[in-house]
């Protein structure tokens, strides 16, 4: 991701905007509705019931450490931090929405649990085996390298740990995000040590997306009023390319660090080719 200085620009200005504005606030509410994560204010497109299914399948304890990789203004691993009693480590390649996150912590009282730090989820720099789990929100269609970005969240991950995360899928190159896109995300994950145990398309994601960017396009007036003109185009350009480049798939998965069954088949391998057997 650290080759893409125009996309993270554009982060930075957009994750500042979404928390500053309150047109944006208003069109993600009425977009989301019930289903709203009032108290994460994301930049993204996951709803509630989303998080909360990924809550519960990472299986975290009070005091344990998850990785929040493309933490944005960090609302999604504050929340787990309040929800959970989680330590979180928060990383990404702005760093607007690193000093954002870092304030919101402050305001929540939560600056001896969470930490936010500006780098780059394919080299987190993070200990090996350091991390209980990991979340990854509606950040790796951005992601040039997918194959090794889980690699990397493999590396960081105790045995057993889970990786939570959601994302589109669709084949090809995109050249509004400049990046490769998958069709699957399953099979690399695999090949990176991964046992998937959730893979599932969010009930009504298709009618909450469009109508958060039809939203975007209908609010132009209001939107001008409260950001710099290069930022309301940013978010015109935004929704105009996901609503003619909708994804074929949306889907929430979560994935378990199989490193210890890796390790059980590597040992039954080589007992298989010795003799006397094992």
């Amino acid at each position: 991701m650290s080759d893409q200085p125009d996309i993270t620009g554009e982060f930075d200005r957009a994750h500042s905007a979404r928390l500053a504005s309150p047109t944006l606030h208003r069109i993600w509410q009425q977009a989301y509705g019930e289903d709203y994560p009032e108290a994460v204010t994301p930049s993204a497109f996951y709803a509630l019931s989303t998080l909360r299914r990924l809550r519960e399948g990472l299986h975290l304890a009070a005091g344990t450490t998850v990785a929040d990789l493309g933490c944005g203004n960090g609302g999604a691993g504050l929340w787990l931090a309040r929800e959970l009693g989680v330590g979180v480590i928060g990383i990404d390649l702005s760093g607007s929405g690193v000093a954002n996150a870092s304030r919101r912590a402050a305001q929540l009282g939560l600056v001896s649990q969470v930490q936010f730090r500006t780098g780059d989820l394919t080299a987190t720099g993070l200990p090996p085996a350091s991390c209980d789990g990991a979340i990854c929100l509606d950040v790796l269609p951005f992601v040039p390298d997918k194959t090794a970005a889980f690699r990397e969240v493999a590396r960081i991950l105790r045995p057993g740990a889970r990786f939570a995360f959601t994302t589109w899928e669709q084949d090809g190159f995109s050249s509004r995000l400049n990046a490769q896109q998958l069709a699957d995300y399953r099979p690399p994950l695999v090949e990176a040590g991964f046992a998937i145990e959730l893979y599932e398309e969010p009930l009504y994601w298709r009618q909450q997306q469009r109508a958060a960017l039809e939203g975007l396009l209908s609010a132009k007036a209001e939107l001008a009023a409260e950001l710099e003109p290069s930022l309301v185009d940013q978010y015109v350009r935004l929704a105009n390319g996901m609503l003619v480049d909708m994804a074929a798939r949306r889907t929430c998965q979560l994935s378990r660090d199989a490193v210890e069954d890796r390790q059980s088949r590597e040992a039954r391998h080589s007992c298989d080719q010795t003799w006397p057997p094992c």
